[in-house]
């Protein structure tokens, strides 16, 4: 049973920081990100490929984080001009076009029969195999992660995203560079993702196409509308809130098949509730909206 729990707790952990890493973008800047599910793939890959090729933990961790950032600056550079639902769309491409390369670069990625036997880090002699050690690992980073990016949002170059998220055409007339600003988002959101691959590459220690798919991203989208887009903590809400609803589903006496439609009506109505008595999440906080 400590075994289950803490193993739950990794995944929330995981989760809840990825979740974070695209709230920088939905929430502090105000832009519709779909590609978050590409930009994990590209940094769980690249330190898939590193780490059974003997790479040390760190550094392939590091290289999963370079990878993602350069993923992240690909797709920002043409297409963070874009407005609105415009970018949306043109992110979700990212989505699908890494989906597509991953099974059809075989020789690099194995296509649909994945990468097995990632194995969990051995640092300073000491294994994180097993769940009590790989959540001291996984907690140690995500506190690393977390502590940067609180940093960052809560620094003049946070206000300017949320300047930004607000009013772009006031920021514009502040002598701010307002793409130069977005593009940095971007390009940080996605490297901190690419170091949180690495735990969630080493947590299943086994990926494959099918994981980055459509159904991870609308978890995302999920968790960070029933926590609150805007607020730091409401990404890491969000996703704890539905990883607690997702794990209580199992103990309901339900056949398979039964199972993967419950989740589905649960989360529905938990976003109904949401939409209807908290629209700016459990933990979030309004939009500055100027009126008279």
């Amino acid at each position: 049973m400590t075994d289950y729990i803490l193993n739950l707790l990794t995944l929330i952990i995981i989760m809840s920081m990825i979740t974070l890493c695209l709230n920088v973008i939905i929430g502090y800047i105000g832009y519709l990100h779909l590609g978050l599910v590409g930009i994990w793939a590209v940094g769980s890959y690249a330190y898939a490929l590193m780490a059974v090729h003997g790479f040390p933990f760190f550094v392939a961790m590091l290289g999963g984080g370079i990878f993602a950032g350069a993923a992240g600056l690909l797709l920002g550079l043409p297409t963070l001009r874009l407005k609105s639902h415009y970018f949306g769309i043109a992110s979700l491409g990212l989505m699908y076009i890494v989906y597509s390369l991953l099974l059809n670069l075989t020789d690099l990625t194995r296509g649909p029969l994945g990468i097995p036997g990632i194995l969990r880090p051995t640092l300073f002699g000491i294994s994180f195999s097993g769940p009590a050690m790989y959540f001291v690992l996984t907690l140690a980073v995500s506190l690393v992660v977390g502590f940067l990016l609180y940093r960052i949002l809560k620094s003049p170059f946070g206000k300017i995203l949320e300047t930004i998220r607000e009013d772009e055409i006031a920021a514009k007339a502040l002598g701010k560079n307002t793409y130069a600003y977005k593009l940095q988002a971007f390009v940080l959101s996605s490297f901190f993702v690419g170091i949180i691959s690495a735990l969630s590459a080493s947590y299943f220690q086994y990926i494959s196409p099918t994981g980055f798919q459509v159904e991870q991203l609308i978890f995302f989208l999920a968790a960070l509308m029933v926590g609150g887009a805007g607020s730091f903590w409401g990404g890491i809400v969000g996703a704890f809130v539905l990883l607690t609803i997702q794990e209580l589903t199992r103990f309901i006496p339900l056949t398979p098949n039964a199972v993967g439609p419950v989740r589905t009506m649960i989360y529905a109505l938990l976003l109904i509730f949401v939409m209807l008595y908290k629209p700016d999440g459990l933990m979030g906080k309004k939009m500055k909206v100027y009126q008279r």
